[in-house]
């Protein structure tokens, strides 16, 4: 059945929208929860979702528990700023949406991020490509030698075409 967040859940939620820096998201949209799936809804879904219709709609934006793992979807919604992100030349993205990892010299631009801290991966047009971790804090990634992995590859939008099992969220 489709529920509101709860205070737990709520506060949870606000958290990893200030880390992300998405904090009026919640302005937006209206969320709704199904077991531990985080869904995103229009005002006049959320209205029809609350005559009782179960079912599963609107966009997936993430799970919630102790923490909010993000999908890739919900990565579209929220990632606005160019923080924590990462872009890549052609090459890298071509390599990333392959499942490999991010070298050096694939990297074009850098947002601001620690060592080890959730990144995206974004091609030169800015689309997210997927979810990474940095190994190196945004200051060092550039610094690095060449062939170095500077992002772990997560998970991103080729795992759905090569049919991995694959963690829903991150």
């Amino acid at each position: 059945m489709l529920r509101d967040l709860n205070e737990r859940e709520e506060k949870v939620l606000r958290k990893a929208l200030k880390f992300f820096n998405s904090s009026d998201f919640l302005k937006e949209k209206k969320l709704v929860v199904k077991g531990k799936e985080v869904f995103a809804v229009s005002e006049e879904l959320y209205e029809f979702l609350k005559t009782g219709v179960d079912c599963y709609c609107g966009v997936k934006i993430g799970e919630i528990g102790k923490r909010f793992r993000l999908t890739l979807e919900g990565s579209f919604w929220l990632m606005r700023n160019e923080k924590k992100k990462v872009w890549v030349n052609e090459k890298g993205e071509m390599l990333f949406l392959y499942g490999r990892d991010v070298f050096t010299e694939s990297v074009t631009k850098v947002g601001e991020f620690e060592e080890n801290e959730i990144v995206f991966v974004c091609n030169r047009y800015g689309d997210i490509l997927g979810i990474g971790r940095a190994r190196f804090d945004s200051l060092k990634i550039l610094r690095q030698a060449k062939d170095r992995v500077v992002v772990e590859n997560l998970v991103d939008r080729g795992a759905y075409l090569r049919h991995e099992k694959i963690y829903e969220a991150f």
